[in-house]
């Protein structure tokens, strides 16, 4: 009875799992967006409910002005959820006028990318303006219980799970009875059909994505008192909602809502599993957040390509790869820039540059698995915090000697990170997104949170690097940080770049880069598509586990709260903004990135810091807009007009074929 009563539980979490699904079905069918900010929206809305219920007051998301504007005292439940439909639909409206169709050509990757800007946007915004404690909610529905013999049924549970079901009954009967439904199907079959017979694609797109917007805020709303609601936790639901609509293949509502409430059920018993004898310890408490990945794996295996196709007017094509010329003189004047700034920083600035040289060596491993291979990973991170875990019990437990140590940690990423790309051999861009940040927070709460695993609330200890008798530790106290350290630091970046710019002029390089232009046309040119794109993922993986293992040896205790996911997911988007295609846009990155040496700068003189996930967020959807080659990229140009000026001549350029693209081939594209 016990499991019973738990499965009855998951309901309040699979109501909003299935809400959430919905949304994200609304999104895609109207503009071929997988929104990844669909639990941000929620959050949004659930933090905007409970201001106005408890308080009467509204949330401001303006700088400069009160967080919160009082509207005269606590609103009855109707009005402050009327009031924030009404804002979640105009902030709906708003993500798609301002970003979403200017996008509306691009693929579904740059979409994907730019709804992740939004995710670190409305997150940082309600992280600046209410802070990130957790907040507790008014209960709305009843709370008394139904018993069934030895069974006891909350009746707010139940209550979520009709929510579910009247959101569903809302959007089939738009979808399926209503005019609006079906020039919405007629618009995802063919734009292009749809334009000949006077029917606007754009503003049945603006349409739907303040409807999906709206169903998000309302579900936030209505189920934020059964669920915790803090920006980051509420966020980052999108992650078994995704699985929820892959189940459902964004397309069937009904069975979108039935898995959500499935899987809300299944999550919550398992976490009853966790409790009993027969458990093992070393799994640790969140074996639950297993189930959305194991949904994934399965669908995106058993189906392939599980996104339906959209028939769009045009594709717009996106970041080119140049070829790097001259890569040894190009890797001298940075590796002489880095030492002679190793040498004049001291202290704390010392401390941020060796930190950029580390996020440096993280970034190249974007740049090979999606700037070369075009397939997105948010695992990088998570890969390289296992490696830095395993570090330090090779170091410390097992006595392993350096460099030994570091380069057994990053193969061990290398064998892991190439099984998280098996399923890119069936399934390519944006699913493979959705499997790797489901990943992600599954090593998160399996290995990372695990304290059988991680090193305990101390941490793990890692000890520190020496060769031949040189000591290369970090060190500590009024030494700290040693130069010894930072310059082994940048002689593995320098390394690692040129071995990632070598790759890129190799024939493996030009394999990649034909497979992420196209796979048919790669194949039908006797290129082994599955094995470049395990090669890419174990190369990139292994990149990601050494710049883990530089972090351990950084940060000598390694905590595994330090590899969170939304941190992935961020660092992706400072390696997208820096350029993903390069290895200068891995270093712009690396001196951009969080802690890194611009970070401290702006933050001793401007207190930068608590802003940093808006403005990455921002900055992420102004590249996908504007300047989809990123900072690195945008800046090559004029540089090489200016060099060109100067010597008075034109210097050949190596680019792309025309119609290579950051992806390979999405489903709209067949035929093509």
């Amino acid at each position: 009875m016990q499991n019973l009563t738990f499965l009855v539980l998951g309901l309040g979490n699979g109501a909003i799992l299935a809400a959430f699904g919905l949304s994200l079905a609304v999104f895609y069918r109207s503009s071929g967006v997988v929104n990844f900010g669909t639990g941000a929206i929620g959050m949004y809305g659930a933090y905007t409910f409970n201001g106005l219920r408890t308080s009467g007051d509204l949330f401001n998301p303006i700088f400069g002005l009160p967080p919160e504007v009082h509207l005269g005292g606590p609103m009855p439940v109707w009005a402050a959820l009327l009031i924030t439909l009404a804002i979640s639909v105009v902030l709906g409206l708003l993500c798609y006028v301002l970003i979403f169709r200017p996008l509306r050509h691009a693929r579904a990757v740059a979409k994907a990318v730019a709804s992740v800007g939004i995710l670190l946007v409305l997150e940082g915004v309600v992280s600046l303006r209410l802070g990130t404690n957790p907040v507790g909610v008014t209960a709305l529905f009843p709370s008394g219980t139904l018993q069934f013999g030895d069974l006891t049924i909350p009746t707010d549970r139940l209550w979520a799970a009709g929510l579910a079901l009247i959101l569903l009954a809302v959007a089939v009967t738009i979808y399926n009875f209503t005019r609006f439904g079906k020039v919405t199907k007629a618009v995802v079959e063919s734009e292009k059909g749809s334009v000949i017979v006077g029917v606007s694609p754009e503003r049945v797109a603006l349409a739907n994505w303040g409807l999906g917007s709206g169903i998000a805020g309302v579900a936030g709303a209505l189920v934020s008192p059964l669920v915790s609601l803090t920006p980051s936790g509420f966020t980052l639901l999108v992650v078994p909602a995704l699985a929820v609509a892959l189940l459902g293949r964004f397309s069937s509502l009904v069975v979108i809502t039935i898995s959500g409430l499935v899987l809300g059920m299944l999550q919550s018993d398992l976490s009853l599993q966790s409790t009993n004898a027969w458990y093992p310890t070393w799994l640790g408490n969140g074996v639950q957040d297993l189930l959305p990945l194991v949904a994934v794996l399965i669908v995106l295996i058993v189906r392939g390509t599980s996104l339906p196709a959209r028939g769009l007017l045009l594709v717009q094509d996106l970041p080119v790869t140049r070829r790097p010329r001259h890569v040894g003189w190009s890797a001298a004047i940075p590796f002489v820039l880095g030492l002679v700034a190793l040498f004049a920083l001291q202290g704390s600035y010392r401390a941020a540059l060796t930190t950029s040289l580390v996020l440096a060596i993280l970034a190249l491993s974007f740049v090979v698995v999606t700037g070369y291979v075009g397939q997105i990973s948010f695992a990088q991170y998570s890969l390289a915090g296992l490696s830095a875990l395993l570090l330090a019990r090779m170091t410390t437990d097992w006595g392993i000697p350096f460099p030994f140590a570091p380069i057994l940690s990053a193969l061990a990423a290398g064998v892991v990170g190439t099984l998280v790309g098996l399923p890119a051999l069936r399934v390519r861009g944006v699913n493979l997104a959705v499997v790797t940040i489901a990943t992600a927070i599954a090593i998160q709460s399996v290995y990372f949170e695990n304290n059988a695993l991680n090193g305990g609330t101390s941490g793990a200890k890692v000890t520190g690097p020496s060769l031949f008798g040189l000591d290369l530790r970090i060190g500590s106290g009024d030494g700290y940080p040693r130069i010894q350290f930072g310059i082994l630091c940048l002689v593995v970046l320098t390394l690692t770049g040129i071995g990632v710019a070598n790759l890129r002029r190799s024939r493996l390089g030009a394999q990649m880069l034909a497979v992420r232009a196209d796979e048919r046309s790669a194949a039908a040119n006797g290129i082994n598509v599955a094995r470049v794109k395990l090669l890419g993922f174990a190369v990139g993986s292994c990149i990601a586990g050494l710049g883990g293992a530089m972090l351990g040896y950084q940060q000598t205790a390694i905590s595994g709260d330090s590899f969170d996911v939304l941190t992935s997911i961020m660092l992706f988007g400072v390696c997208y903004i820096a350029g993903i295609t390069t290895v200068a846009g891995a270093v712009v990155a690396g001196i951009v990135g969080s802690n890194g040496l611009v970070f401290v700068i702006t933050d001793r003189l401007i207190s930068f810091g608590d802003y940093y996930l808006l403005v990455t967020g921002l900055m992420l959807i102004f590249a996908v807009i504007r300047h989809p080659e990123g900072i690195g990229g945008a800046a090559q140009e004029p540089l090489k007009r200016l060099a060109r000026a100067v010597f008075r001549r034109r210097a050949p350029e190596t680019r792309e074929p025309a119609g290579s693209e950051l992806v390979a081939t999405e489903p709209e594209q067949v035929g093509r």
